[in-house]
């Protein structure tokens, strides 16, 4: 189900709406037969909305005033869900980069014969313009000898450049004055949330491998916002100003105090996300067919990810007349069934919970300063300035295993070797322009002002041990972050923060590019 709705009355702020509802959603993708990416997500619902502030008269702008904001455009974005389940193994990334080749191949060549097939309909006028042009001159021995000179593509990350430039004094229809040529403040908002989030990995090439890691997620939410300005420096020069804010959170207040109240044992301890490891105690690999017995299969044992809750999708006809009880009863028969089944297949796992985290928020505000055309490899690099808050409401659970870590430490190496190994590319789509490119570069450095991380750490003992526990920079470094001050807001500014924030650009400069505005 889809609505709409569109404002733009004279003397008025435009204002658009848009929303999209699913109730279930299943994707199954194969790659030669064999299944490389499993997933469903059920009462899915998006939304987006757009928030104009134009005064009509606008009051003088200090360029070199932040604060100073004469129009305000904003983008709002909203995405939920109930259940949103993921299976993917070691050559998922792989096999999806092969099949975008093929396909990409597949309808280079359509392309080409449906051109061929046109051409050949009508009088050839384009191939006698082509030969009474002048041949291409031949290349020299020297510019054959000499590879093309590799060089290595510098990121800025600069997303809101052209959309800035476009809101330059424009004139909307719906308003008497132009929006002022500079000061226009842009950005918006993107929320995520949902009550659960399973993730299996499988430590292997198919869905078939013994072992696998299950990350499971209980009421996550993802808030971020986003600001950007042109301000003037010292030397008079317009910068664009960027600020971005970013909080992730598991749990709510409810979560936090059941977690809070159970505190002084494991088994009391309510936790809002685990890492597991899961192994199989069977011989022979699973043979399943539908979507339903993957996940009742891989999520067997797990305690938070309610895998029962999802709604059924396949078609059973019922063993009665309609309205009779044998189909009043399908519903807890069918749930009844499920229940049994997640039973016998979690006799067949040996699961081993890795982490156990509470209730928990993270904040990372990050300030970026872009001057009028980017860098070069020359000019000094840009510097992101970052706060890096978190709030525990417990203890974090660790498992006291040495071979757990090693576990989760190759299962992550494992699946970023291998999308290195096949992203730089040895398909004829992309591997020329990668190797002559080489690996893109993130142009900025970063510096972690306020830096705050010092959960409690207790540890998942066994017979009753007492064991001093772990700091949480050990555990860190074990995972790989050497330089965890610095590693982990780069690692949520790439990963997060950048690409909301050139979604939140891309949706706002479609949207000004479409709005009815006056062209001189």
């Amino acid at each position: 189900m889809s609505d709409f709705h569109i404002e733009e009355e004279a003397g008025c702020n435009p204002s658009h709406v848009c929303g999209v509802r699913l109730a279930a959603l299943e994707l199954r993708l194969e790659y030669m037969g064999t299944p490389v990416l499993l997933a469903r997500v059920s009462r899915l619902q998006a939304a987006l909305r757009d928030e104009w502030l134009a005064r009509a008269k606008h009051p003088p702008h200090h360029p070199h005033r932040p604060t100073s904001r004469p129009a305000i455009i904003l983008t709002h974005g909203t995405l939920s869900w109930h259940q949103l389940q993921i299976l993917m193994s070691r050559s998922t990334t792989p096999d999806l980069l092969k099949m975008q080749l093929k396909l990409e191949e597949f309808f280079t060549q359509q392309f080409k014969s449906s051109k061929r097939v046109f051409s050949s309909l009508h009088p050839n006028y384009t191939a006698a313009k082509r030969d009474r042009k002048e041949p291409p001159a031949a290349p020299s021995a020297s510019s054959e000898a000499q590879p093309p000179p590799q060089h290595q593509e510098l990121r800025h990350h600069r997303h809101w450049q052209k959309v800035l430039q476009l809101v330059s004094g424009m004139q909307l229809s719906t308003l008497a004055t132009p929006l002022p040529s500079n000061g226009t403040v842009l950005g918006g908002t993107m929320e995520l949330h949902g009550t659960n989030i399973s993730l299996a990995c499988f430590h292997g090439n198919s869905l078939k491998a013994k072992s696998w890691a299950l990350f499971s997620l209980k009421e996550p939410c993802i808030s971020f916002a986003t600001e950007a300005q042109q301000v003037a420096n010292d030397d008079g020069e317009l910068e664009v100003h960027v600020v971005q804010s970013l909080t992730a959170s598991l749990g709510g207040a409810a979560g936090g105090a059941g977690a809070g109240a159970g505190a002084g044992a494991t088994r009391s301890h309510l936790s809002m996300a685990t890492v597991c490891r899961m192994t199989r105690c069977m011989l022979f690999p699973p043979q399943f067919k539908t979507l339903k017995e993957w996940f009742h299969y891989a999520f067997a044992n797990s305690e938070i990810d309610a895998i029962e809750l999802f709604p059924s999708l396949e078609r059973e006809a019922p063993c009665g007349p309609p309205g009779g009880p044998s189909a009043t009863n399908t519903g807890s028969t069918e749930r009844a069934a499920s229940a049994e089944r997640n039973r016998a297949a979690g006799d067949k796992h040996v699961r081993e919970v890795i982490f156990a985290l509470p209730s928990l928020q993270l904040h990372l505000r990050t300030h970026h300063l872009q001057a009028n055309s980017p860098p070069t490899e020359n000019d000094e690099k840009p510097v992101v300035e970052c706060s890096f808050i978190t709030e525990f409401e417990d203890h974090i659970f660790v498992s006291v295993d040495a071979e757990a870590f090693l576990f989760l430490h190759d299962l992550i190496s494992s699946y970023i070797k291998e999308k290195d190994r096949v992203m730089p590319g040895s398909g004829a789509g992309g591997s020329g322009r990668s190797r002559a490119e080489g690996p893109a570069q993130d142009y900025r450095d970063y510096r972690c002002v306020t830096w705050h991380l010092e959960p409690t750490v207790r540890l998942l003992s066994w017979a009753g041990k007492s064991i001093e526990p772990y700091g949480v920079d050990y555990i860190l470094q074990k995972l790989g972050f050497s330089h965890a001050r610095t590693t982990i807001p780069k690692w949520l500014q790439r990963g997060t923060l950048d690409p909301l924030d050139k979604l939140l650009s891309l949706a706002l400069l479609r949207l000004v590019a479409i709005v009815p505005h006056k062209s001189y």
